[in-house]
């Protein structure tokens, strides 16, 4: 592990540790979806579209890292985060709360540099409240913190719509939410059902407690053909998408619906990994095909 000391001082700073901390390669995918949502707003790539999702990206880390600030204890005691730099000792909750401060302060210094404008800085702020002080204490308490969790992460790409140029209230931004609020149910139950074991020991507040595997199971197709509906529909924005990208969302939704369907309704023992990949490649593809259609529409 990579180490710097600093004056000689003794400090030490772990950059791969401090990189965990921040989960950097989750708040990547949520700049990217930053990202998307400016495109759809305005397909001229420019540094503007770059740097709000860069802007995005460090205050993502900041409240990550505060998260993990914020459940190091309960990171403990599970098996699937019990390694983490902070349960295990290797960074202390000083140098954490720190850090998930100057990244907070940069990634709102940077948003607004890049918009100058105070609706994407006032949602991203909202953002921030929704995870670090709605979501995260509310998890310990009821399954129902899944849902200021889910609106939470639908506003990046919101964010990248408004600073886009797009209009607060219109089709395609309810749509940009709908898509990523039906696409974080699953992201969260999927991590529950690949881990049931685990969250089982704990006492976490857990769907699984409530329901049996299989009924959640049924109710998950459900929820994936809702968001497979989404993607499709998509193809109804006002600007128009070649053949080829038209063509490539609908087979990437029915992709998502069939492995879905098989996968939960005709296999007794579902691979739970395998799904938690396939909903966020094909949410990936969405996002790259919607992007390449609107930049060659434009050209």
């Amino acid at each position: 592990m990579l180490k710097f000391d600093y004056f000689g001082n003794g400090f030490s700073l772990s950059v791969g540790y401090r990189f965990a901390l921040a989960k950097v390669p989750l708040c990547l995918l949520i700049g990217c979806s930053t990202i998307f949502g400016f495109i759809l707003a305005n397909p001229n790539i420019a540094m503007g579209s770059l740097c709000t999702g860069a802007g995005i990206f460090i205050l993502a880390t900041g409240a990550a890292t505060l998260n993990s600030l914020q459940e190091y204890r309960l990171d403990g005691e599970l098996e699937r985060t019990k390694n983490r730099p902070l349960p295990k000792g290797v960074l202390p909750p000083r140098q954490a709360g720190t850090q998930a401060v100057v990244l907070l302060f940069i990634g709102l210094f940077v948003l607004f540099a890049a918009t100058k404008a105070i609706l994407p800085v006032l949602s991203a702020i909202v953002a921030v409240i929704l995870y670090n002080g709605v979501y995260t204490p509310l998890k310990q308490k009821t399954v129902l913190a899944i849902v200021p969790g889910a609106f939470c992460g639908a506003l990046p790409p919101y964010i990248g719509w408004l600073s886009g140029g797009g209009e607060a209230v219109s089709y395609t931004a309810i749509l940009l939410i709908s898509l990523f609020i039906l696409w974080q149910m699953p992201h969260f139950w999927l991590i529950l059902l690949n881990f049931q074991e685990d969250y089982g020991k704990s006492n976490l507040p857990s769907l699984l407690k409530q329901f049996p595997e299989e009924s959640l199971k049924r109710f998950f197709v459900t929820w994936i053909g809702a968001l497979a509906l989404i993607m499709l529909m998509f193809l109804s924005l006002t600007f128009p998408l070649g053949s080829f990208f038209s063509i490539t969302i609908i087979l990437n939704a029915c992709f998502l619906l069939v492995v879905f369907s098989y996968g939960l309704a005709f296999q007794k023992a579902c691979n739970y990994r395998i799904l938690f990949i396939v909903l966020n490649f094909t949410l990936f593809l969405h996002m790259v095909v919607l992007i390449a259609g609107r930049i060659v529409t434009e050209l």
